[in-house]
């Protein structure tokens, strides 16, 4: 589900400079295989760089049930409804949210947490400090290119890159 890259963006030598000083991993991820039922698969691929960040392991459960075309993912005790006839808003969105969520529960008494890096098919997340994640928002120009948490809270769900009053 997910490739892991040093200096994902060293090929890009017109914003390298501009991007983290330090060395970092960037996971790949895609919002859309998080939303078909891949949050289970993908927290569980994720385990290696967890236990490097000495994060809890929470234990999920995922009820996928194709006759009612619903999704739903249970970690931590908490519920999160993915898709379903009466779910409100995007599946790959509350997937999105779902899965930093639950990796950030596991983080909760470490020193990095789970941060996204873009939306959609480029969703990627890397882990950080606090101290990183400022230096990140500090030196990279591009609001876009920036780490960010994802949460429910319409309209940019914390993605640092949406713009309201963007012109069409």
């Amino acid at each position: 589900m997910f490739e892991r890259f040093k200096h994902f963006f060293a090929h890009d030598e017109e914003r390298a400079p501009a991007l983290l000083p330090f060395d970092y991993d960037i996971v790949l991820l895609d919002a859309g295989e998080l939303a078909e039922g891949g949050i289970l698969e993908a927290y569980e691929q994720l385990h290696p760089q967890l236990r490097q960040h000495e994060a809890a392991e929470i234990e999920i459960a995922e009820d996928i049930d194709d006759d009612t075309g619903t999704y739903t993912v249970f970690a931590d005790g908490t519920r999160y409804d993915i898709y379903g006839a009466d779910v409100k808003g995007d599946a790959w969105t509350l997937a999105t949210i779902a899965f930093f969520e639950i990796v950030n529960a596991s983080l909760a008494h470490a020193s990095h947490r789970f941060y996204a890096l873009y939306a959609g098919n480029d969703l990627a997340g890397v882990f950080l400090t606090e101290d990183q994640f400022r230096i990140a928002r500090e030196r990279i120009a591009q609001r876009s290119d920036w780490p960010w948490t994802p949460v429910n809270r319409a309209p940019d769900f914390g993605f640092s890159g949406y713009v309201a009053d963007q012109p069409a």
